[in-house]
């Protein structure tokens, strides 16, 4: 029986700090307008960035990874993997760290790219076992 484990993605400092700001620009603009033009100009982008924060995690589901990002699912076979390896940077997508993992497939049907995919479990090391456990052909890099 197939078993799912879910990671969480990283949170840097630097999403806090955006919130922060953006409160500060909410509370900014409330003092000095109508209530409702706050609401109106405050309420979807703020709801955007908790979807971005909260709606963002990966799992590994039997031979599937998937990846959630706004709540959204995408379905990798993990045979498909070809390699996994520790990375940072802050390449546009399905993570809220610098701290990532990069995921190359054996061909590029997969995600329809040559590109890796980049993502940012909070436990990288056990995130990358699981992986390597499913399908001991991936190469840790």
């Amino acid at each position: 029986m197939a078993t799912k484990t879910v990671y969480k993605s990283k949170i840097d400092w630097w999403v806090v700090l955006v919130l922060i700001i953006w409160f500060g620009a909410i509370i900014a603009v409330g003092i000095s307008s109508p209530w409702w033009l706050t609401l109106i100009f405050c309420i979807a982008p703020t709801l955007l960035l908790f979807l971005l924060i909260l709606g963002c995690r990966y799992e590994i589901d039997g031979d599937t990874l998937i990846i959630y990002q706004f709540f959204k699912p995408h379905r990798f076979p993990i045979s498909k993997i070809k390699s996994i390896k520790k990375t940072t940077g802050y390449l546009a997508t399905a993570g809220m760290s610098s701290k990532r993992v990069s995921i190359s497939f054996v061909d590029r049907s997969v995600m329809k790219s040559a590109m890796p995919l980049e993502i940012s479990p909070k436990n990288r090391d056990g995130f990358m076992s699981q992986l390597k456990e499913i399908n001991p052909e991936i190469i840790i890099g």
